[in-house]
């Protein structure tokens, strides 16, 4: 069954329930309406007769003296269609009709039989000839006697009224009926108005299923409801499905491309190695190949254990510019061979939480990048900071720089910007680089981005969040004392074996070849 049989069904029971509901209460107070004004005609009839009637004593010669009862003339109190009868109750004797109303004729059995001689006032409904009457029995008391004297019945016919509340009810049951059946048409209607919506994402769902075209998008003018905000969801969800479904198939084609380059130079080599036997340069070749591609596949493994949550750090207190200045240090190594200019802006102690391979990682990450793009003769800075409670770290160079159109996606996987950052020679990579220096910055807790201009170079700055505890503020204590003295990052400095200056930054400059 569909939504729209369903919502309209729903809709139609609902209204149905209310109509049986509502027409039972309504059916229900009129009839009792009616009854009640029957049944106050009756009693005022008989508060009349009673009213009217006078006790007097009989003495007869002999015989115990006797009470008895002088009704009035019947026919002058009741009303239109009432029917009036006064019955003495001789007791051994049983009842005797005293007196009726004309409008009885020759009928002298009691309306109601079983009702004679009650002491309180009673309703019942009988069936005469017939025809349903409503009686009230009254009985008549004489001070002094326990028992009544005699009882006034009068009754009136309920033909007029059972007959008015089956037309009634004839005429709720087809206005109900009717009521419903345009209900249902009308849920229907409106279901269908108001799921036309979800129709055409359902279309579009299915012709993204089978033409595989994730540039579908459902147009949308209505007010912003919520079939407004479904379709907007839906929208947003296929922009998300269009750039993951892009990523994937571009980290497929990377991921081809990254792995057939060293397969074919491995290949090559050792056909070379197998037609002349094994050299030092094809040797040398085939380890290159083999380490770049285990990078590549460490990369890869790493980022796969990242999304898969398997992969989590344990965070403990940092003193970050240690790491900086472990990270110059081997910078210093990957440098040697580069005439580059590897300097240190600023060092100033600062304690993070956070773990010290990962930010290691992240660090040689941002400068491997920067060194890859820097032509020689440029210059490679690294710099630790405080700005009020975060811990600044920026690697920049003066290298070839990034385009604005290349800025969203330097930090997506494999996403090597060739357009505008050519890579020096033989520092080739896989484009992972900026993929896991994004995710360990996350998992600190940190943010990372970059600004670059072509031709000038590019800085990337990660803001931390500093750690907060006595010990950290006595180090930075001593870092403040030692700014005040012109000495940046004193601690660190003495691991790097540099000597201190005053105001001048820790620089090294390779020799030129």
């Amino acid at each position: 069954m569909t939504i729209r049989k369903k919502l309209a069904l729903l809709f139609s029971g609902l209204l149905a329930l209310f109509i049986v509901v509502s027409g039972l209460i309504t059916f229900g107070v009129i009839r009792a309406t009616w009854l009640e004004t029957i049944d106050s005609t009756l009693r005022e009839t008989a508060e009349q007769v009673l009213t009217n009637s006078r006790a007097f004593i009989i003495r007869e010669f002999g015989s115990p003296t006797r009470i008895g009862v002088r009704l009035p003339q019947l026919d002058i109190f009741r009303a239109s269609g009432v029917l009036v009868q006064a019955w003495a109750l001789d007791g051994d004797k049983g009842p005797r009709l005293a007196s009726a109303s004309e409008n009885l004729g020759s009928y002298r059995d009691p309306l109601d039989k079983r009702m004679l001689g009650f002491e309180a006032a009673s309703f019942s409904v009988v069936q005469i000839n017939n025809t349903p009457l409503r009686v009230l029995t009254s009985p008549i008391r004489v001070p002094g006697q326990e028992t009544p004297l005699m009882s006034v019945q009068v009754a009136a016919s309920l033909e007029t009224l059972n007959e008015a509340m089956e037309k009634l009810a004839i005429l709720m049951l087809a206005g109900g009926g009717l009521a419903v059946v345009g209900a249902f048409g009308l849920g229907m209607w409106l279901s269908n108005q108001a799921l036309r919506p979800i129709e055409r994402i359902i279309q579009a769902a299915d012709s993204i299923s089978t033409a595989q075209d994730l540039r579908i998008r459902l147009p949308w003018n209505g007010p912003q409801d919520e079939l407004g905000r479904l379709t907007s969801v839906f929208n947003r969800m296929m922009d998300r499905l269009e750039h993951l479904f892009g990523v994937q198939q571009r980290f497929v084609a990377d991921v081809s491309h990254e792995l057939r380059t060293p397969l074919t130079t491995i290949r090559g080599n050792l056909d070379l190695a197998r037609r002349y036997g094994m050299d030092a340069a094809s040797l040398e070749a085939i380890e290159s190949e083999t380490e770049r591609m285990s990078r590549m596949v460490n990369d890869l493994l790493v980022l796969a254990r990242a999304d898969a949550g398997a992969l989590t750090l344990e965070l403990s207190p940092l003193d970050l510019d240690t790491v900086v200045a472990d990270v110059f240090r081997q910078a210093r190594v990957l440098v040697r061979d580069r005439d580059l200019t590897l300097k240190l802006d600023h060092l100033e102690p600062v304690r993070v939480n956070g773990n010290s391979d990962r930010m290691r990682q992240l660090l040689l990450n941002l400068v491997n990048n920067a060194i890859q793009f820097t032509p020689d003769k440029g210059q490679i800075s690294l710099g630790l900071r405080r700005v009020d409670d975060q811990a600044v770290l920026t690697v920049a160079d003066t290298g070839v720089g990034i385009s604005p159109e290349d800025l969203p996606y330097i930090f997506d996987r494999f996403y090597q910007a060739e357009r505008s950052r050519a890579r020096a020679e033989g520092q080739g990579g896989a484009g992972l680089g900026l993929a896991i220096v994004r995710w360990i910055a996350q998992a600190h807790g940190a943010s990372v981005d970059v600004q670059s201009t072509l031709g000038v170079g590019s800085t990337f700055t990660v803001r931390l969040p500093v750690l907060t505890d006595p010990e950290s503020h006595s180090r930075r204590a001593n870092g403040d004392l030692n700014h005040a003295n012109g000495m940046n990052g004193y601690p660190a400095l003495r691991r790097l074996g540099l000597p201190l200056r005053r105001r001048a930054p820790a620089e090294m400059t390779t020799p030129e070849a």
